[in-house]
């Protein structure tokens, strides 16, 4: 009867040694593909992440454009039903509310005030004989000579057509309203230019002090228009 073979010793442990170390290898391979795995993983979330943060970023600043654009039209509209389209001052509405105000004022502060109104002459053959583009001109030269003459505290509004109203806040007394009213007539009778042209015109101005001549807005205005009409009546080109 045969005896067991036995393996060398050496043998079995080189083989036992190399079989571990390729186990080794095999796991570090392993290991190696799981982080590089991870990895790609890891980046692709940070791209989807700078994709979705670089679109929300693009969605925000489009939100911000919108509002801020619809800001800007909200603006526009509230300036454009408080101002007379083509002038930009105030329109009638607005302006009575202002006088309003002054009154209210006026009363709580025992103070005078003035309302102007200023009505051109000789401005209905300008439109007749240059054309209502030309009268839009020369409306809006009286409004830029208007406003450099006035206040900031003070308030313009066009009243229709070729007649505005000023209102001058703090006046002591009818002699000093005149005055300033006497200062307009001049401005306002310095040369317009129309189509390369120069044309004469002139302003009546008509006055009304609160409260020396009356206490509503409304009735400040009449008295300022009757007023307006005497001066027409005496030739016009003067405050009365």
């Amino acid at each position: 009867m045969n005896e067991p073979q036995y393996a060398n010793p050496q043998v079995l442990r080189n083989t036992m040694l190399q079989l571990n170390v390729e186990a080794l290898s095999a796991e570090m391979v392993r290991m190696r593909c799981e982080v590089i795995l991870q990895q790609n993983i890891w980046l692709r979330q940070q791209q989807h992440l700078q994709q979705h943060n670089q679109l929300l970023l693009l969605t925000l600043m489009q939100a911000v454009s919108q509002n801020a654009s619809t800001q800007t039209k909200l603006q526009q509209l509230t300036l454009d039903s408080q101002c007379d389209a083509l002038t930009k001052t105030l329109n009638r509405n607005i302006m009575l509310d202002r006088i309003s105000q002054a009154i209210s004022m006026s009363k709580r502060q025992q103070r005078r005030f003035a309302l102007l109104f200023i009505d051109l002459d000789r401005f209905k053959p300008v439109n007749d004989q240059y054309g209502h583009a030309a009268g839009d001109a020369v409306i809006l030269q009286v409004c830029e000579r208007l406003t450099a003459a006035v206040r900031d505290s003070d308030a313009l509004s066009r009243h229709g057509g070729d007649e505005f109203l000023l209102l001058l806040n703090d006046i002591s007394d009818n002699e000093a309203a005149t005055l300033f009213a006497n200062k307009l007539v001049q401005v306002l009778a310095q040369p317009y230019q129309i189509e390369g042209r120069s044309v004469l015109l002139s302003a009546s101005i008509g006055i009304a002090i609160y409260p020396d001549h009356c206490n509503s807005a409304k009735a400040l205005i009449s008295y300022a228009d009757a007023a307006m009409y005497r001066a027409k009546q005496q030739g016009g080109s003067r405050a009365c």
